[in-house]
């Protein structure tokens, strides 16, 4: 079924593996699910650990999660490795023959392709108990896109019973080819939706001076946060503050009482987060204010950082230099203002030491596009990466 490059290494992996594999993420794309809503996804993984023969398959975590527990026939610790099952509400224009089935919902981000390589780990390590020295815990996890399903999932208690020693995952990257990986301590920054209400008073058009228009007291916001990154932030220090979307009025004759903003905040920093959450909600209630309007201003918990734990990035790079090869390990040349709801399983949040490394996949498209295709070439890199990555942990070395 694989082949051996030295003691625990796992070198290849069966061409009757990756065809399942491929089966799996081809299936997987045709029919994506939304967050929390992923209840034929997670009957086709449950069913399929089941066959397995793992120790324990939990259903319906944290609403439609999934948890696998397989047992090594030596003592050990627990390693997890997890994968997200939902997908995106775009509409796919890729045209390939396993396009999505369901109209308006896709897998962008390469969750099906995730999903796909976790499962034949999971079939390469259940075939390999002799050598487990512990148990390795699959993590299954909904809800990842709305930044929710990871927290959840905690709730559940994921992370203990047995209790978890260290977690991986990966995740896709077009911008680096097949068969490679990326490390970077931080690959993904922290997320803060919020979201900015202005109650002016609403007025006949042609009498302006009698109501207090929110729309230009909106305006002055919106380009007034562009000046947090640019004057408040050091130039070393990366941050971002989008405002995605404003909403206000529905007649040209008519000033709105009210107007509303929506908008994220990036950052990779947990100072640097706090101070421009400080700054946006200042910001909006004294413009606000020195009009005479009323503001209300909410944050969304959002999602923390990724904060990778030095040494088990280092078990990652070594794991690759063996079964990929050094000129495919690469260290991150691009920061990235992405977010992933992984940080809340790692120490920096009170979790377990962990690492999240980028995967290479086929396609130039980017994440979240309508034409992304995660592809079969990264397959087998995943895979390797996934199976002796879970060996090596639990071996201590």
């Amino acid at each position: 079924m694989v082949g051996r490059m030295g003691p625990k290494v796992i070198a290849s992996v069966g061409k009757q593996i990756l065809e399942e594999a491929n089966t799996i993420r081809e299936d997987l794309h045709r029919h994506p699910e939304l967050a929390f809503q992923e209840r034929r996804t997670a009957g086709m993984i449950a069913k399929y650990l089941h066959a397995l023969g793992f120790e324990m398959v939990s259903e319906r975590v944290a609403g439609t999660g999934v948890v696998g527990l397989l047992r090594g026939e030596r003592p050990g610790p627990t390693v997890a490795l997890r994968a997200e099952l939902d997908a995106l509400p775009i509409r796919e224009k890729t045209g390939l023959p396993y396009a999505s089935t369901c109209e308006g919902e896709m897998h962008a981000c390469g969750h099906d392709g995730h999903m796909a390589i976790l499962l034949a780990t999971a079939r390469v390590l259940a075939g390999m108990r002799e050598i487990i020295c512990g148990m390795v815990k699959f993590i299954f996890q909904p809800g990842e896109e709305r930044g929710g399903g990871a927290g959840k999932m905690l709730e559940a208690g994921v992370l203990s019973n047995p209790q978890v020693g260290a977690i991986f995952a990966l995740h896709a990257r077009p911008q680096i080819q097949a068969g490679e990986i990326e490390l970077d301590l931080v690959p993904a920054a922290a997320s803060n939706p919020f979201e900015i209400r202005i109650i002016g008073k609403g007025c006949h058009a042609a009498y302006p001076h009698m109501g207090i228009d929110p729309i230009p007291i909106g305006s002055l916001i919106v380009n007034s946060l562009q000046q947090i990154v640019s004057r408040q932030v050091a130039p070393y220090q990366r941050a971002v503050v989008t405002v995605g979307a404003f909403h206000a009025g529905s007649r040209g004759n008519i000033i709105s009482e009210e107007a509303v903003l929506r908008g994220t905040i990036r950052t990779r920093d947990p100072a640097v987060q706090k101070k421009i959450v400080d700054s946006v909600g200042r910001i909006a209630r004294e413009i606000a204010g020195a009009f005479g309007a009323k503001v209300d201003v909410r944050f969304e918990s959002g999602t923390p950082r990724v904060a990778n734990t030095p040494r088990l990035m280092d078990l990652v790079r070594q794991v690759g230099v063996e079964v990929l090869g050094a000129d495919n390990v690469r260290d991150a040349d691009e920061v990235t203002m992405g977010a992933e709801d992984f940080g809340c399983y790692l120490e920096e949040q009170g979790g377990v030491p962990g690492c999240l490394f980028r995967l290479g996949v086929e396609t130039d498209e980017s994440v979240h596009s309508a034409k992304f295709d995660f592809g079969r070439q990264a397959l087998e890199s995943g895979i390797l990466m996934m199976s002796n990555l879970a060996i090596r942990y639990l071996a201590g070395r």
